[in-house]
Order: structure tokens, then sequence, then C-alpha cells
């Protein structure tokens, strides 16, 4: 196990509009503000949904298609910087739910438009997280 104990210093409260794409939404916002690292939640709508699942013997994100209006039940994950390049990278997972009340979730990929609103909070430390390719996985994990 890695760990890394860090002071918050900011908190960002993120309004995306209908339409507005979450993943491309908050990398844009990140970079904007100049947003060093952090946590971020969210809840809201979308018209439709892109979640990947990692497998593991292929190395690769699997895709799941949801193509229905949902409730965005939770959203969490944090934001980092590629050690290499320096862009931002926000590793997200979403659950969603549908009009039944049946749940979906997984990786949060491009593509998901809100339909509503998305109401995200960014807790912002007083660091840079970097993430780097890991050769194992073929991902790029964070590195503390």
């Amino acid at each position: 196990m890695r760990s890394l104990f860090e002071k918050l210093i900011n908190v960002h409260f993120i309004k995306l509009e209908k339409g507005e794409d979450i993943l491309e939404t908050i990398v844009n916002y990140c970079k904007e503000v100049n947003l060093k690292s952090g946590a971020i939640y969210g809840l809201g709508a979308v018209e439709k949904a892109s979640l990947g699942f990692y497998d593991l013997n292929s190395k690769t994100y699997l895709t799941n298609d949801y193509k229905f209006n949902a409730e965005i039940l939770n959203c969490t994950g944090n934001i980092a910087k590629n050690k290499e390049t320096g862009e931002y990278i926000a590793h997200i997972h979403m659950t969603i739910g549908d009009a039944e009340g049946k749940t979906f979730g997984g990786h949060l990929l491009p593509g998901n438009p809100i339909s509503v609103t998305g109401e995200f909070t960014i807790f912002e430390i007083d660091t840079i997280l970097e993430r780097e390719l890991d050769d194992e996985f073929k991902l790029l994990l964070l590195s503390l």
C-alpha cells in the first residue's frame, strides 16, 4: 500500500449545463483554474451514458452504452496529471439509475452529456498527484 496525507486548499462547486459532456467539462474546468489535484463527487442526470469495464485479459476497457435518460446516482473519483504530458486525467466511476430503479455503473468514458443538471464538487489538495503507465496493466495508475 502507498498513501499520501495532504492539506485541503479549496472546494470547487461546479454546475454542468444541459448538453455538456461530464469528462470534457471537468477537465476543461481544471485547466481554466489551474487545479492542482483532488477528489471529485457528483450527481445529476444524463441524456445517455457510456461506461467502461476494465477487462484484465485484454487489458482494455469494454464499453457499455446506455441510450436512455438516467439519474446520476453517484460520480466518484479523483483528478491527477499524466506524469509524462502534464495533461489532466479525471478518473471517475459513475452509477446511474433508470426509470424502473435499475442501476448500472462503471468507469466514466467520454460521451455522457448532461440532460438537466450536473452538480459536482472538487476537493482540491495542495499537491499535484501524478499518474504513470503501469507495465502490467497498461493503465495510467496513481504514482504515490
